[in-house]
């Protein structure tokens, strides 16, 4: 069965040329079919909006660069060009296609701007169904994979994830994971000997390695203590990683949007390209929730955080 396509962002811009380079050699890879994806601006005037008119001129135009990039005489990829904001074009895109990777170049925005929806690349990490790879602006190839790993149940879809990766690049991969402090609330009145919840945490971390990647060599196997982004960033730029992969589980955008989440966190710091891999509750785990809502009357209650989780 072919694999599913890789929908990539391009405006002719570097930082989207260099993403084009990389969507398409993951879809050649891959034996996968590479969308070239570009959103026409939608102009506000006095009398209203006004569409750009998308013609074949227009992506003809748009040819030229990423020809040049690819380093080939004309792109085989198919090229698409529709009027609309970058995000919401390349969602519509990736779901119409059944993609199963979007690809962007980023381009650094300031806390604000993002905090408006400046930014095509925390757009899509916040809302699409698919992994989305986010590439650094920058030349060299993507040699060495870091999977940031927590003890939850998206420590496996990120290893997978991050493996599979790896292996499409032909890069070697690293696993790391972070223990944070554990945090209870004053009222529970509960106490952990920090050293033995370390132990904890990396008998986990370890035994969760041994399962999917029985292979990844002592060395690549990494734990930091700290908080989680800041490990992760320091583990990459001292590992000289091309590519980090994280799993995202998901949080209401109001929670985002006022004090984002670990992975909008690393994606602001993080000098190397960031692959983010959504990851759902296990269906088991929704069945239980679902009833203790009822069981409650709808009402929310906040839990404890599990240990190992971001």
């Amino acid at each position: 069965m072919r694999a599913q396509p890789v929908v990539v962002g391009v405006d002719g811009s570097p930082e989207s040329l260099r993403a084009a380079v990389i969507g398409s050699r993951i879809a050649r890879t891959s034996s996968s079919e590479c969308i070239l994806v570009y959103a026409v601006p939608v102009l506000w005037t006095p009398d209203g909006v006004t569409d750009v008119s998308i013609s074949s001129a227009i992506i003809d135009r748009l040819k030229g660069p990423v020809c040049k990039a690819l380093a080939q005489a004309a792109v085989d990829d198919e090229v698409i060009a529709r009027a609309g904001k970058p995000g919401v074009v390349l969602n519509r895109v990736a779901r119409e296609r059944g993609a199963g990777l979007i690809v962007v170049g980023e381009r650094h925005h300031g806390a604000l701007s993002r905090g408006l929806g400046g930014s095509t690349a925390h757009h899509l990490v916040r809302t699409a169904d698919v992994p989305v790879l986010v590439v650094e602006p920058r030349t060299e190839p993507i040699n060495r994979v870091l999977a940031a790993v927590d003890l939850s149940h998206a420590g496996g879809q990120t290893l997978r994830a991050a493996a599979s990766h790896a292996a499409l690049l032909g890069a070697r991969l690293r696993a790391v994971h972070v223990v944070e402090p554990a945090k209870f609330p004053v009222v529970v009145g509960l106490s952990l000997d920090p050293a033995e919840y370390e132990r904890r945490c990396r008998d986990e971390f370890h035994r969760l390695i041994e399962t999917e990647l029985p292979d990844l060599p002592p060395d690549d196997r990494v734990v930091r203590t700290g908080i989680s982004d800041e490990e992760i960033a320091e583990e990459a730029a001292a590992w000289r990683a091309d590519l980090v992969v994280i799993g995202s589980h998901g949080k209401a955008r109001i929670d985002r949007l006022l004090i984002g989440s670990t992975t909008e966190r690393l994606l602001n710091r993080q000098s190397a390209s960031l692959l983010v891999v959504p990851i759902r509750r296990p269906a088991s785990k929704r069945r239980i929730v679902r009833r203790r809502g009822r069981a409650r009357g709808g009402r929310q209650t906040v839990g404890i955080k599990q240990p190992g989780r971001w």
